[in-house]
């Protein structure tokens, strides 16, 4: 086998693989032994079926299938040896295995473009580098929202015999020779419109007019019909029967709620209350300000580096991996963005390859336990440890395992954003929610 790479430009390349006959003759004459014991033709005894008639009609087929795990893995592995910044995959350039002799096979010759990152090396950190933390003051004003907030999510709700201005009112709507469940929350509609419902009762059957109900709102008839309409095409006369009436009310600030959020008794005053959620808005603060850096610090290393990429070559590779909208998307909203992720991912390796940083299954095994143990927890499920390793298991499979390889980017990247906040220098500033909401834009 030979192997070798012609540098085309700064960013491109091509890769020449020549696999001579021993690199894969054995593979070929194994699998066609392996066929021949499960062969079962007419006019054969199981097993009995002659190689020569196997190779004739199953031949090609064969031999192009092992022909291409061989190079796929010499490719990968030149690659991986050469550290190449590839993006995407090699691009196979005309070849015509197609044509092959099956009674004649020697050498084949593979031809492979490349598109790849310029040369870049990464610096080490140091204290030279300065950086800043913005962490979000928690005022008053938020707390009392974030309490309202809690208020209306945990509200109590009233069921009604008549529908009010201040109804929930579920029920079902049917509109050209349609039937479908709606809810309709009557302060969000035309006033005029929803003097038709109110006062009305469970069973009662209203003909209403949609687009004075929703004053034209496209998105407003797309949730009351249960899926996404455009204006143009919406019902106008509908007719709704009313099956339930529900109104909501702000929950009481006492220990019902107290026990609802933090946990039954854990919670006694109101004082003690507000200090609770000061601490959660805090911590969730906290975390914003961490990823604000977090992101501050990869633009600032993206943009550092002086690392081209082949503009063409990632537009045809978006082009032909993906569907028409998502490549218009990423070609003509997004492209800078997608190039300076590629550049942020290899940056990323370099860092780690320098650093000897390592990513263990125990760890990615610890850190998924510990993301559904809290979402379970979340959802009110509490006794969780008897079958948690199972759900773990599940979940890490899911996919064809890309929730572990999501679990495992994700503790990548926190060892990354660790090492560098180690060793740069890192200051503190207090800024308001709205001022920290600019900071985010600007940065983003």
């Amino acid at each position: 086998m030979k192997i070798s790479k012609e540098k085309i430009s700064k960013t491109e390349l091509t890769i020449q693989l020549i696999l001579e006959k021993k690199d894969y003759i054995n593979q070929y004459e194994s699998k066609l032994k392996e066929l021949k014991k499960r062969a079962n033709l007419k006019g054969f005894r199981p097993g009995m079926v002659p190689i020569q008639l196997l190779k004739k009609m199953y031949g090609k087929g064969v031999l192009l299938e092992e022909l291409n795990k061989i190079v796929s893995n010499k490719i990968n592995s030149y690659i991986k040896d050469e550290k190449i910044k590839i993006i995407g995959e090699p691009i196979p350039q005309g070849n015509n295995l197609e044509d092959t002799n099956i009674d004649n096979i020697n050498n084949f010759d593979f031809d492979f473009k490349i598109g790849h990152l310029s040369d870049f090396k990464t610096e080490s950190f140091t204290k030279k580098s300065k950086y800043t933390l913005h962490k979000i003051k928690v005022e008053k004003q938020i707390v009392d929202e974030t309490v309202k907030n809690l208020q209306t999510q945990y509200a109590n709700i009233e069921n009604l015999k008549k529908v009010t201005n201040k109804s929930s009112v579920y029920g079902e709507i049917s509109y050209d020779n349609k039937t479908k469940k709606t809810l309709l929350e009557i302060e969000k509609l035309d006033n005029k419109e929803t003097n038709k419902i109110i006062g009305k009762s469970i069973n009662d059957i209203i003909s209403i007019d949609l687009l004075k109900l929703t004053k034209n709102n496209n998105e407003k008839i797309s949730q009351i019909l249960g899926e996404k309409i455009d204006i143009k095409n919406s019902p106008n006369k509908v007719s709704i029967k009313i099956e339930n009436i529900i109104e909501k009310s702000p929950a009481m600030i006492n220990s019902e709620l107290f026990d609802k959020i933090f946990g039954i008794g854990k919670i006694k005053t109101i004082k003690k209350f507000d200090n609770e959620i000061k601490k959660s808005l805090s911590a969730n603060y906290l975390r914003e300000s961490e990823l604000l850096l977090n992101r501050e610090i990869e633009k600032n290393l993206v943009s550092k580096y002086n690392i081209e990429v082949p503009t063409n070559y990632v537009k045809d590779w978006i082009t032909k991996n993906n569907d028409e909208k998502t490549s218009k998307k990423l070609l003509n909203e997004q492209f800078e963005q997608y190039c300076n992720q590629i550049k942020w991912s290899y940056i990323v390796d370099d860092i780690i390859d320098k650093n000897s940083i390592k990513i263990e299954n125990e760890e990615i095994v610890s850190l998924a336990k510990h993301q559904i143990q809290n979402q379970l927890q979340g959802s009110g499920i509490q006794e969780v440890n008897k079958d948690i390793n199972k759900f773990v298991d599940n979940y890490l499979k899911h996919n064809n395992g890309e929730n572990y390889l999501k679990i495992f980017n994700q503790l990548k990247s926190n060892k990354i954003f660790n090492l560098i906040k180690e060793k740069v220098s890192i200051s503190e500033k207090s800024i308001t929610i709205d001022k920290f909401r600019l900071l985010a834009n600007k940065i983003n």
